[in-house]
């Protein structure tokens, strides 16, 4: 298990002014579980595809452990 950590991420659709998900700083602990829930377009499944590297981090960073992902392919 690892300790995931978002640090003031953010992530903004191209010709959007909003952020789909704004400064998000979260930390989910070796052994956590953690349930995303809210309405719908409130930015669960960007955060979950940010996290997967599946969407762009605009601002802000993700770690691994004490590992960056943020930009990895």
């Amino acid at each position: 298990m690892a300790t995931v950590t978002f640090r003031e991420a953010s992530r903004i659709y191209p010709g959007t002014d909003n952020p789909a998900v704004d400064r998000l700083d979260l930390e989910v602990g070796d052994g956590e579980f953690l349930v995303l829930v809210g309405p719908s377009g409130c930015g669960k499944s960007t955060t979950l595809r940010m996290l997967a590297g599946l969407e762009d981090v605009d601002t802000g960073s993700i770690y691994i452990d004490d590992r960056e992902v943020t930009h990895l392919p």
